[in-house]
């Protein structure tokens, strides 16, 4: 199992960032020829509709990175002169809530994705723009979050319990060596 989780999170932090950066990339240009239609009096057609849909990607699938590398927004004020046990199992216990909180954000959002893909959910303007490959990309960056928070929890566990790390033995930590030595 821990072989799994640092495989995914190693495979997750390489491909992910080109996951989010790709539809960045997108929307600048889909916008740049809108401005550059717009001037020559014939705009990009559906440029609305793909930029709103490519923000889908690169912000759901985002927040799982943004959680992996724990960038995200920690306040410390009242826990910084907690024993760092205490710091770690807050942390596992806010990660927890994290992932139960999202948990039911998710089942709604696989819902209108099973829905919009039942019925073909399309935006009708010039062009018909389909809606549910974004609505099931959506359901799915909220999942792989709720993933990562789990992994994120099972990681704090185990460092408030005295583990360098959730996939290295007790035995093969640095300051077990240490000692041995």
């Amino acid at each position: 199992m821990e072989k799994f989780i640092l495989a995914y999170e190693s495979k997750f932090s390489k491909y992910g960032v080109f996951a989010i950066s790709a539809p960045l990339i997108l929307m600048t240009l889909i916008d740049t020829l809108n401005a550059l239609g717009r001037k020559l009096y014939m705009p990009f057609p559906c440029c609305l509709e793909a930029v709103e849909s490519l923000l889908v990607i690169s912000v759901y699938l985002g927040v799982s990175i943004v959680a992996s590398e724990g960038g995200h927004v920690s306040v410390t004020i009242t826990t910084r002169k907690l024993p760092l046990s205490v710091q770690y199992g807050l942390d596992a216990f806010a990660n927890f809530l994290a992932a139960l909180t999202f948990s039911f954000w998710a089942v709604g959002a696989w819902k209108e994705a099973f829905k919009a893909l039942r019925i073909m959910e399309m935006r009708i303007g010039v062009y018909r723009f389909p809606l549910w490959p974004f609505r099931i990309i959506f359901a799915l960056g909220i999942t792989m979050l709720i993933f990562q928070l789990v992994l994120n929890t099972v990681r704090f566990v185990h460092k408030a319990l005295g583990r360098h790390d959730y996939a290295t033995p007790k035995t093969q930590e640095p300051e077990a060596i240490l000692q041995q030595i």
